[in-house]
């Protein structure tokens, strides 16, 4: 049989292209999709932005939340006085001009305040003369309510329900923040996962073409093999080891931009496991739109912010309309000393507020209002048909990469077994060396392409995921 060795060698270069790709032979930490994409939500500054982000909108909506609760509040006060400056006739007038020397008075108060307008107070002072037996004491309460003020449950409430709109869209965007980091994660897993089956291929290949360059120097010395035969070996040997340089060199970036997402340093040396294919997130195109449609932080986003605006026009349209409050109130005055004397005095009033004249400033607030409410129903009708389109795109494109993997399959072994046809007619006497470098080239590109369309698979179910907002 003629060449032995060389048929042996291109056998064991065969061996390792039908794999398809090699065991990595590095003592490197690996690294498992899962603590990667963990890692990266922990360590990451985007991460701490979003948190930081949400955690000062929901101090604003406690903010707005307390304006619309409960609130008391004293106040305590002493004054110093000598003469009379009250009206005559009065109870503290006559206590006042009984007395020749310094007057004092303490006061005290207390006030409540509650959502939607309504506050009590409650008041108390008392005169003394300390050269007479004369003191007045005055004990007051009153009651203010705002009944309308063109806002149902009051502007208060309004300002509550932005605020708490605005928390809402906050806790969406924190949440879209998550998803991002963790598709840009898995991505940059991927694209070094491909690097990483790629070296290992390559490192692959380079030995059997150095070992097939070694069978034709060695037959070339025996005049079995000719110039040209050797120079080709030497071309494909060298094409190989340049292969190889620049697989190793895509793999150290894929790592260090890996490492920079999940917070390691740039030079960490380590491995990333392997994937299986995985099934599409959605049995069909029509599910996969729905549940698009149903589940995206951004066009829940602008929902929110179509009702923050819907909140605004009504706003903007109470600025026009009457309001109306009540007063209520009670004080009774007791004097004490010479002719002891008690008097009440009750109140009741009605407010009501209405613009006339403003030069057209609510007018054009309800249709700056009214134009930003028409803009996001506009927004949020042309996001959902690009959410639509997005994901029926990511899903027939996964579909055909998905079949492109079983081609490629396909296509390597058909390669293969062309390699082992043209190694068996060379024994034989009826192939060339050049015809063991052809076959040899078209099924490494078969194993390559294998490789790159498993990677293109997996990346293209993340952009599927993304466009579905899971």
């Amino acid at each position: 049989m003629r060449m032995k060795n060389l048929a042996a060698a291109c056998l064991l270069a065969l061996s390792t292209i039908v794999r398809g790709e090699a065991e990595p032979q590095s003592v490197a930490p690996t690294l498992t999709l899962k603590d990667a994409v963990d890692a990266a939500l922990a360590s990451g500054d985007d991460t701490r932005l979003a948190a930081a982000t949400l955690e000062s909108a929901r101090a604003q909506a406690a903010l707005a939340r307390s304006k619309g609760g409960l609130s008391l509040s004293g106040t305590g006060s002493y004054s110093l006085s000598d003469g009379s400056d009250l009206s005559e006739g009065t109870a503290a007038f006559k206590l006042l001009s009984a007395s020749e020397g310094a007057t004092h008075k303490v006061g005290a108060g207390l006030s409540l305040a509650a959502g939607g307008g309504t506050s009590i107070g409650l008041t108390a002072s008392q005169t003394m003369a300390p050269d007479t037996s004369y003191q007045s004491t005055v004990i007051g309460a009153s009651l203010a309510q705002t009944v309308w003020d063109g806002y149902p449950g009051g502007q208060t409430r309004a300002a509550i329900d932005k605020a708490g709109l605005a928390l809402q869209k906050q806790e969406l965007a924190a949440a879209l923040s998550e998803s991002s980091i963790a598709a840009a994660a898995k991505k940059s897993y991927v694209t070094m996962l491909t690097a990483q089956r790629t070296v290992a291929l390559d490192a692959s290949l380079l030995d059997k073409q150095n070992a097939f360059l070694g069978q034709v120097e060695a037959t070339f010395a025996l005049r079995q093999s000719s110039a040209i035969d050797i120079m080709a070996a030497r071309i494909a040997a060298r094409k190989a080891e340049l292969d190889l340089e620049t697989a190793r060199h895509d793999l150290d970036l894929a790592r260090r931009r890996l490492a920079a997402l999940i917070g390691r340093a740039a030079d960490s040396d380590f491995d990333v496991a392997e994937l299986e294919e995985p099934e599409l997130p959605a049995p069909s195109i029509d599910e996969a739109v729905r549940i698009g449609l149903s589940g995206r932080a951004d066009a829940a986003q602008l929902e929110l912010s179509r009702r923050s605006a819907a909140i605004d026009l009504s706003l903007a349209q109470a600025a026009s309309q009457a309001g109306v409050s009540m007063t209520a109130g009670f004080n009774m005055a007791m004097v004490e000393g010479g002719a002891p004397s008690t008097a009440g005095q009750a109140s009741l009033g009605l407010k009501l507020s209405l613009p006339i004249l403003d030069a057209g400033s609510a007018r054009a607030q309800v249709r700056q209002a009214g134009a930003q409410l028409a803009s996001f129903d506009a927004q949020a009708s042309t996001l959902g048909k690009g959410i639509a389109a997005d994901i029926r795109d990511a899903y027939w494109g996964a579909t055909i990469l998905r079949d492109r993997i079983a081609l490629a399959k396909s296509n390597q072994e058909m390669y293969a077994k062309q390699l082992e046809l043209v190694l068996a007619q060379f024994e034989y006497g009826t192939a060339t060396n050049q015809d063991i470098l052809t076959a040899q080239a078209n099924a490494a590109s078969a194993g390559a392409a294998y490789l790159a369309a498993k990677g293109d698979y997996l990346l293209k179910v993340i952009a599927l995921e993304t466009a579905m907002g899971l």
